[in-house]
């Protein structure tokens, strides 16, 4: 008799401490999304589903509690403890609370985008590859990047993770560096304008310096995740000159969030768990808007946005200029030209609604361009002027952004001659 009674006092316990470990691992699954278990190759993902799990515990429990009071009237388990309800309830109201406040925040629409965390001393992560295998591979810190010493669409892919020739990091004592940054049509090309233009330098140096020129282009980049190269990388790399050809990829269409928030913040572990959790929770991305921060953030909106808004173009150009010049260089923005009308195979990309509305956003970003110019004081090379006053069709290829030898040959001498005339500039007394 009294063995049975014990068995049932454990089958009614154990229900009941299933019951509790259900309701912790409720909010749990939730929050995390998916949850992973430690030391184990087991993750645990959000569904609907989940809600059912406590019910059907409670529905057992009472079932065998039923059955067991026939036999055993003054049989008690955890939940007629007053401390095991208190648990409960202090596990589940929270939890509940806050699934209700997000599906009203779902139902009103709202919703706050946030960067991606980069957890400090933890490893890059190469998955989620936008680009060709093993090439191009996924980046918070820059959305994407190349992979240094593979070979890309024919091309290798240098050590510094550029398509250019190999590039020593260290700069020689007494030669005069010109980085060329932008993205695919910075970069294309064998060899790229930058290539061209350091053999015009190898040739003909400006001074009786050494001079020498390469490339930081990746295929995609905006101005936005330029900038954020110069900061972490380009600097440290001494330039004397900074040449910026952006624009095209600033004014596609971005989805629901410009680049600004597609950007990795950098964490310790600890902050940075708590801080991915609150970002993908509505309810979560409220409370961050009412803290006091850098991070940057964009409210969902129906049309959603422009990889880079004209404001924050104006912006960025701009404090890509001051960023180089507070690194002792001399900044170069370039206007890029287009056709008469580019490829009508951009809109069924998605980059735009239109080519009538890729060519009068292009249109803006390039006067946007000459206007950082203007207000900054910044060398201005009107690339899109010269090709205008040509036969651009004869300069670049059928989409209407890239460019054909021809133009590649002269972006690099229009380069070279100003390069020539700005380091003339630059000796006279």
């Amino acid at each position: 008799m009294c063995r049975r009674q014990s068995l049932a006092r454990f089958l009614l316990g154990g229900v009941d401490a299933m019951l509790l470990v259900a309701l912790g691992l409720l909010p749990a699954i939730w929050l995390a999304t998916p949850l992973r278990i430690p030391g184990l190759p087991l993750e645990l993902p959000w569904h609907r589903a989940w809600l059912a799990l406590p019910v059907v515990l409670l529905a057992l429990r009472c079932g065998l509690k039923g059955a067991l009071r026939r036999r055993k009237p003054g049989l008690h388990g955890l939940a007629e403890s007053a401390l095991y309800r208190k648990i409960c309830l202090a596990v589940f109201v929270p939890f509940a609370f806050f699934v209700v406040v997000e599906q009203l925040l779902e139902w009103a629409g709202y919703e706050a985008h946030a960067p991606p965390v980069i957890v400090q001393g933890a490893e890059p992560t190469a998955a989620g590859q936008p680009g060709d295998a093993l090439g191009l591979v996924h980046s918070d810190e820059y959305r994407w990047r190349f992979v240094p010493g593979v070979v890309w669409r024919g091309r290798r892919v240098n050590q510094l993770g550029f398509l250019d020739r190999e590039v020593e990091p260290r700069k020689a004592p007494g030669t005069v560096r010109i980085i060329c940054m932008g993205d695919s049509i910075t970069a294309q090309g064998i060899p790229p304008y930058s290539g061209r233009l350091h053999a015009r330098l190898q040739a003909a140096p400006p001074t009786a310096a050494q001079w020498e020129a390469f490339n930081m282009a990746v295929h995609g980049y905006s101005s936005v995740i330029g900038l954020r190269l110069f900061e972490r990388r380009a600097r440290a790399l001494e330039p004397d000159y900074v040449t910026l050809y952006y624009g095209w990829n600033d004014h596609w269409w971005g989805g629901r969030m410009p680049d600004r928030v597609r950007l990795g913040v950098h964490m310790g572990s600890f902050r940075a768990a708590i801080y991915d959790i609150l970002r993908n929770k509505r309810f979560g991305q409220w409370l961050l808007t009412l803290v006091p921060s850098e991070r940057p953030q964009a409210r969902a909106r129906p049309g959603g946005y422009l990889r880079v808004p004209p404001d924050e173009y104006v912006d960025t150009l701009t404090r890509f200029v001051a960023a180089i010049r507070g690194s002792g260089a001399v900044p170069i923005l370039i206007t890029a030209p287009r056709t008469a009308r580019p490829s009508g195979l951009l809109v069924r990309r998605g980059n735009a609604e239109s080519v009538e509305e890729i060519i009068r956003l292009h249109d803006l970003y390039v006067d946007l361009t000459r206007q950082v110019a203007r207000e900054t004081g910044a060398d201005l090379l009107d690339l899109a002027a010269e090709f205008a006053r040509r036969d651009p069709s004869g300069l670049m290829q059928a989409d209407g952004i890239h460019m054909n030898g021809a133009g590649l040959d002269l972006i690099a001498d229009q380069l070279y001659d100003r390069i020539v005339q700005l380091a003339g500039t630059a000796r006279t007394p």
